[in-house]
């Protein structure tokens, strides 16, 4: 194709060019076929001011087809399969707000854009780079690999990356509505806990029989002194680790605030799902520094009650002090959690009684349990309780019970 230089383009009229955008920009030139071929190519890489003027310019590539006797058979698949894939982008918008799951996220992604390859990276400000669904840490590709990478930003930070087929989003139109897409899920599972929490009335948590699970981090203060600034990334993302389990699992974010956090759940073999969930997040992610961020949780059922400002009563206490007797890494269960999940459990998890133990402000002995699956630590020290009331039964591990005497 000869080269089109400016005197020579300058002297084309505007009807020579197929795209004349509203400040004279004149692109596509059309008015010979080597010129046109060109404009054939390289249309779905133009990036027009809106869907109007894309067609208009699809109109006049058409006709300055029609005028040179070409039958541009791959411009219109081309064509076809771009509007396909962009309706197909734009019904994400409405079904990514209901993602909940990274891996969802990246699946529907890879099937609206046939992409089988295709890869969602999200920014961690803890490793202060991009980590897959899985929380390892990812690299993005090099310009050699033959891979493309689409960058997504929130107010000028780091967000997440897509990494994908280099012609997937070779339409500007379409990259911009999957990226509208994808930043919509992100935030919306960012935003989902604390608008929940904070924003919603406290009288539509459930009411009733009801599991709370109440979490924090072992040794903050011992963390804090060895990551200093970076202790509010870390804290940061285990937060949105923790609210990712627990709304998958249906659950209530209730409160967050410092190291702890407090979930209801309105059966006991989610709330067991979650906290399984939140300590294999914990122990596959690689934490800055190689830092030991290690969660306890307690797992408590029972009936409190739920006032203008949330939940009240011994239950919410008991929950505390379970969550309070547990290690690091581990998740305890009282007397009544570990009968409320009554056979149900979450495939894989067992449960060992460790005997009762007088928790910190209670009456009376309180039943413990450990619940473990076999790619979690297992082994802990004996729960954190006075050890002159503890009542000794020999600890075993069992399948959750599936029959009641």
């Amino acid at each position: 194709m000869p080269q089109l230089d400016a005197k020579a383009r300058a002297r084309l009229p505007n009807s020579a060019f197929a795209y004349v955008d509203s400040k004279g920009r004149r692109r596509l030139p059309i008015h010979d076929e080597p010129h046109l071929r060109n404009a054939l190519a390289r249309f779905n890489r133009t990036k027009f001011e809106d869907e109007a003027a894309r067609e208009r310019a699809r109109r006049k590539i058409l006709a300055a087809a029609k005028k040179f006797g070409i039958v541009p058979i791959g411009f219109i698949t081309g064509q076809l399969q771009s509007q396909s894939e962009r309706a197909a982008a734009s019904r994400l918008i409405i079904e990514l707000g209901e993602v909940g799951a990274p891996g969802e996220l990246e699946e529907r992604l890879r099937r609206a854009l046939r992409d089988p390859t295709l890869c969602v990276l999200y920014w961690s400000e803890s490793a202060e780079g991009y980590v897959g669904a899985d929380q390892q840490p990812a690299s993005l590709p090099g310009e050699g690999e033959g891979r493309a990478v689409t960058l997504l930003e929130r107010h000028g930070r780091p967000m997440a990356a897509l990494v994908h087929d280099r012609s997937v989003l070779n339409d500007p139109d379409l990259a911009k509505t999957v990226t509208a897409a994808v930043r919509l899920a992100i935030e919306n599972e960012r935003l989902h806990g604390e608008v929940e929490a904070r924003g919603g009335d406290p009288r539509t948590l459930p009411s009733g029989f009801v599991t709370f699970l109440l979490a924090d981090i072992e040794d903050s203060t011992g963390l804090l002194g060895r990551l200093g600034e970076r202790y509010g990334a870390v804290l940061a993302d285990l937060r949105r680790l923790i609210r990712a389990a627990v709304r998958r699992a249906g659950g209530r974010e209730v409160d967050a605030r410092a190291d702890e956090y407090f979930a209801v759940f309105e059966s006991a073999p989610a709330a067991v799902s979650a906290a399984v969930a939140v300590q294999r997040g914990i122990t596959a992610k690689a934490w800055p520094d190689g830092a030991d961020v290690r969660l306890r949780i307690g797992i408590h059922s029972g009936r409190p009650a739920l006032s203008e400002t949330g939940y009240i009563g011994l239950p919410v206490h008991m929950a505390a002090r379970v969550c309070s007797a547990a290690h690091g890494g581990q998740i305890l269960l009282s007397g009544d959690a570990e009968r409320a999940v009554d056979g149900s459990a979450p495939p894989g998890v067992e449960f060992r009684d460790l005997g009762s133990h007088r928790l910190q402000g209670l009456p009376e002995p309180e039943p413990l349990f450990q619940a473990h699956a076999a790619d979690l630590p297992g082994d802990f020290p004996p729960p954190r309780a006075a050890a002159a009331s503890f009542e000794h039964r020999v600890g075993h591990w069992r399948p959750a019970r599936s029959t009641r005497a």
